[in-house]
């Protein structure tokens, strides 16, 4: 049986069944277990193949997870399971449920698992150490358009280092309705967004005049460089449902592969420059 607490179990990336065998094994002895179920999906007829694995689970959206009164009083007396889809502490979110615990005395475990990101670096045949800060692209609300993202991809082309780009899972931004994935349609079409406000409105930082140091300077200069291109012809990758059995990778120009892919949860990568294999292990492998 597992012991008293509450335990953080990865269900792995795309399918339940990418679940370590510790995992399974913890979550299926605990008492209560609670499926967290706004930052992933768990992919096509997951959650069935999760009760197979694991025993009956319940949902909890983001209230619950951010305010977990609940999870830590059965966690005080009982063994309690949360399932993350992926790695568990892949969000802050985890983190502060951790750090939570750790205040009131309640005992923690954390049991980890392949997440997206790990499958992405690994799948694709790009080298890990070759990219640079990873983004997220969050579905537009009413004027509430941040150029963040853009700008970041802008500064890791300029050193020459990918970018991994995670697409927003939630349309209302509250997290308690069940997931709807971005496409990477919808993707492409915020980036369009983010140029055009880039040119037409920039952010104080990016104003030549509130220029103070080295950093800003460089990022200046990266922005305006993809600006000065088509970032329709920037060279992506579209990864689409990794750890399942439809999985799929596409790579090619931005605006023609973000037409042509299947449903489920993508991410992107927006490639910097291909040296040693990379180049043929995108043009071959996939």
């Amino acid at each position: 049986m597992a012991a008293t607490g509450l335990h953080l179990v990865g269900t792995g990336a795309g399918s339940p069944l990418n679940m370590t065998i510790g995992g399974k094994e913890i979550a299926s002895s605990c008492d209560y277990r609670f499926l967290e179920g706004y930052t992933s999906l768990l992919g096509e007829n997951g959650e069935n193949k999760l009760e197979k694995l694991v025993g009956i689970f319940e949902i909890i959206r983001r209230p619950e997870v951010e305010n977990p009164e609940r999870i830590l009083e059965l966690a005080k007396s009982n063994s309690v399971a949360l399932l993350v889809v992926g790695d568990p502490m892949q969000a802050t979110t985890h983190v502060d449920l951790l750090l939570r615990c750790k205040d009131e005395g309640i005992h923690t475990s954390v049991h980890h698992a392949v997440s997206a990101i790990d499958l992405v670096c690994a799948g694709l045949g790009l080298q890990s150490y070759r990219f640079g800060r990873q983004v997220s692209l969050t579905f537009p609300h009413a004027n509430h358009l941040p150029t963040s993202p853009l700008e970041f991809i802008a500064e890791n082309r300029f050193l020459g280092l990918h970018t991994l780009v995670l697409l927003d899972l939630d349309p209302t931004g509250m997290g308690v309705e069940q997931p709807q994935p971005m496409t990477p349609l919808q993707a492409f079409e915020v980036m369009c967004k983010m140029v055009e406000r880039l040119r037409e409105d920039p952010p104080p930082h990016l104003e030549l005049e509130n220029i103070s140091s080295s950093r800003d300077l460089s990022r200046l200069k990266a922005v305006n460089l993809m600006l000065n291109g088509r970032i329709e012809d920037m060279y992506a990758v579209i990864c689409s449902n990794l750890g399942s059995t439809n999985a799929q990778i596409k790579s090619g120009s931005l605006s023609r592969i973000a037409e042509s892919c299947v449903s489920g949860i993508h991410s992107i990568v927006i490639t910097g420059e291909l040296i040693g294999m990379e180049k043929d292990a995108l043009e071959r492998l996939h």
